[in-house]
Order: C-alpha cells, then structure tokens, then sequence
C-alpha cells in the first residue's frame, strides 16, 4: 500500500490558535433559555463544534500502536492525512506566494468569467454598458 521510495508523512502538528473569548471561529456558543418555573433563571450556554476552515489545522490524531486501528479506519486516516497534506502543499506553494494578488483579486484571470458572462443572456432587457457598469462595481467590492 506505501511505496517505500516516496517520501511519508508520519505526523503532523499544528499550532494552537489562541481565540479571544466568544471569537472561536470553530465553535458556536448556544444560549438555551430556562424553562419557565425553573429556579435556574440564567441562560444555559453552551459550546458546539462547527465546521471552519481552521479545523484544517488540527490534524487528525494517529494512534502510536499500529495494531490497534483497524485497517478500514487506518486507511480513512492516510486518506485524510494525504489530503490535507495535499492541501496544505497548494497553501504553501499557490495562495500565499500570491497573497496580495488572491486578495485584490488580481490572481483570479477575467477569462474564468467568460464563460460565465456568455451564458447569461439579456434577459431583463439591459443594456450591455448597464451590466458592465455593474460588473465593475461588483469588482470595486471583491477587492475591498
């Protein structure tokens, strides 16, 4: 199943992420009213996880006993371990070189956007400098 000829990745470690308190982006804070009649009169809060991009940085964890998992389960954990090892290598190597570019939305070319503007036909009646007005303000936004 693992070649030995190419290279494994055997673990990794991310870097805990300090929220400011109520600012978890990977957790949602539930408030549950008491009933009524109850004696508790404060709200119930409580904490869920949610899906963020920021779980991405808390790697999936591999038990140290190779024997223990079972072979389904530990081909989920390669499976996933070799995606987000897929993933962080595209960060890495094709967002953030171009940081500033993706942000300003210098990165995503107007030729993705052809095949767009074709399909959507005058349909309101509109002119064409009309939309291309409106095009450029919806990029104004984008790169706000």
């Amino acid at each position: 199943m693992i070649d030995d000829e190419e290279p494994v990745l055997d673990k990794a470690i991310g870097t805990e992420i300090e929220w400011l308190p109520g600012k978890c982006l990977t957790q949602k804070l539930l408030k549950k009213k008491p009933k009524k009649g109850s004696k508790n009169a404060k709200p119930i809060t409580k904490t869920e996880e949610c899906e963020s991009f920021f779980n991405f940085f808390s790697p999936p964890q591999v038990p140290d006993d190779d024997e223990d998992i079972d072979e389904d389960i530990a081909e989920q954990l390669q499976s996933q371990m070799e995606q987000d090892y897929d993933i962080g290598s595209t960060i890495r190597d094709k967002i953030i070189p171009h940081a500033v570019s993706w942000f300003t939305g210098e990165a995503v070319q107007e030729d993705d956007f052809e095949d767009l503007e074709e399909d959507d036909e005058d349909e309101d009646g509109e002119d064409d400098e009309e939309e291309e007005e409106e095009e450029g303000r919806t990029r104004k936004k984008v790169c706000v």
